[in-house]
């Protein structure tokens, strides 16, 4: 009995040892898999273009490296002055427009009741939850490093895969490889058609709901455009976020335009998720929205803004890895 219990006992602590070193160099893991999944785009961008145009992989990757640098820093050039400003306009727009519910709710004799809730004060809650929302990250050092850490790796990454995914393989048994390759490909493909998939979401979610607030007259439309966009990249999550600053600073111009922004809102959201995305993810993996805001949820709580952003990426992987190496290896069933 005790030659049985031996293995699994040390089965048991590997695993717990395993588990105790990921959260611990969790932040590390996520800096290393958001490299990852980069440049994997990168070498999907650069394979189509080599695919269509007389030029190798190698200046293709090149030509799409400095093209989006070109975007980015002529984007910032462009807008950084104006994007900030409007940023501390929201802020100061969405603390005013919760202060104004507060004394309503202060009319109506539920003050009481809220600041039993909230512990101090709604207006004052929500003012630092703003300045937190706009200053984090913004001027800490350690983001600039994991920033300038993160470009290297992608580009290192995406400059010679097949380097890399060698000495994967290399780390499993022979008769395994064949399967890690497989595994290592499928996994790949439905990162790059993930990520293209979110990039066509904030893309056009940014544009449509940027347009809509200025025809509106809404003055705050390029700030929050710019806010939607980057918040879409959450899957699920990210686009209910998004809807609060967006239908405050409506209902904050007046009730009529907060219930136009709100209807256009869901309208133009519902056409993005239920039309475009599945077009483009239908190539990778079809995610069960319970089982990603499942993921999502703990990865927030344990890692924080990072493992949120992760999360979608990270169950791809997890998914495609158990339906390769689980579901078609082992069990010998095709998944279609």
């Amino acid at each position: 009995m005790g030659v049985i219990r031996r293995p699994l006992t040390d089965m048991i602590l590997l695993t717990a040892g395993l588990l105790l070193l990921a959260y611990l160099l969790g932040e590390v893991l996520l800096l290393v898999f958001a490299a990852v999944l980069l440049a994997v785009g990168l070498d999907g961008a650069a394979r189509a273009i080599a695919a269509r145009l007389p030029v190798s992989r190698g200046w293709a990757l090149v030509g799409v490296a400095l093209g989006i640098a070109a975007v980015v820093l002529g984007a910032l050039a462009l807008t950084a002055t104006r994007l900030v400003q409007q940023l501390r306009e929201l802020q100061a727009t969405l603390v005013a427009f919760v202060e104004g519910v507060q004394a309503r709710l202060s009319e109506l004799g539920a003050t009481a009741v809220i600041e039993d809730l909230d512990g101090g004060g709604l207006g004052g809650s929500a003012g630092d939850l703003a300045g937190q929302a706009m200053t984090f990250g913004m001027s800490a050092v350690g983001a600039l490093a994991s920033a300038i850490i993160l470009i290297v790796l992608t580009m290192f990454l995406a400059a010679n895969p097949a380097l890399y995914r060698g000495g994967l393989v290399r780390l499993v048994p022979p008769a395994r490889r064949a399967m890690a390759q497989d595994t290592l490909s499928a996994i790949a493909h439905a990162l790059r058609w993930w990520f293209l998939g979110q990039l066509a979401s904030m893309v056009l979610l940014g544009v449509t709901v940027g347009l809509g607030l200025l025809v509106m007259g809404i003055e705050l439309w390029f700030a929050l455009a710019v806010l939607t966009a980057l918040l879409t990249f959450i899957p699920f999550l990210g686009p209910l976020i998004a809807t609060v600053p967006i239908v405050a600073v409506g209902f904050a111009e007046g009730t009529q335009t907060g219930l136009i922004v709100l209807i256009g809102y869901i309208v133009i959201q519902n056409i993005e998720g239920n039309v475009l995305v599945p077009m483009i993810q239908h190539k990778a993996v079809d995610l069960a929205p319970a089982l990603l805001i499942s993921v999502q949820v703990l990865l927030s709580l344990v890692f924080g803004v990072v493992g949120l952003m992760l999360a979608a990426p990270l169950t791809v992987v997890a998914m495609v890895a158990v339906q390769k190496i689980w579901v078609e290896h082992t069990l010998g069933e095709k998944i279609t």
